[in-house]
């Protein structure tokens, strides 16, 4: 198993394995997002957010402005509904986020990435979509 934080280690076995470490923080390809976030409702955790990284042996290039981040916990929320209205939050930016061309921005960004899918590497193998939890419902 993947060296995670304590909020991760929480996640069921099978969503675990299809996490990819990249340095820290760990992600997960797109089709794998969804039902990350809902076995960290499912616990439960809050789901922060996160953001798209392209990862690489030689670095990672990070879209940190390519985020779902749910709103931080409300005053007076209690930890269930704050679980659940992350989860909420969080999927439907998701989301939204998918239907955007990312790889067209990522390609426009970095340079790196740009020389890399010129070369015919294939951009999607090298994608994924960092989540950050919460565990501590104090």
């Amino acid at each position: 198993m993947l060296n995670m934080n304590q909020a991760e280690l929480r996640l069921p076995n099978e969503i675990l394995t299809k996490a990819i470490k990249s340095g820290n923080e760990y992600g997960w390809k797109k089709e794998d997002v969804l039902c990350t976030i809902e076995a960290a409702r499912q616990i439960p955790m809050a789901t922060i957010g996160g953001q798209v990284q392209y990862v690489w042996p030689d670095g990672t290039c990070e879209l940190y402005w390519l985020s779902y981040d749910s709103e931080k916990r409300k005053i007076n929320e209690n930890w269930i509904s704050y679980c659940n209205r992350t989860a909420l939050e969080c999927s439907e930016k998701f989301k939204a986020l998918i239907t955007t061309d990312i790889e067209e921005e990522a390609i426009n960004s970095f340079d790196t990435i740009k020389i890399k899918h010129e070369s015919g590497i294939v951009l999607i193998d090298h994608q994924i979509f960092i989540l950050y939890f919460n565990d501590s419902p104090i």
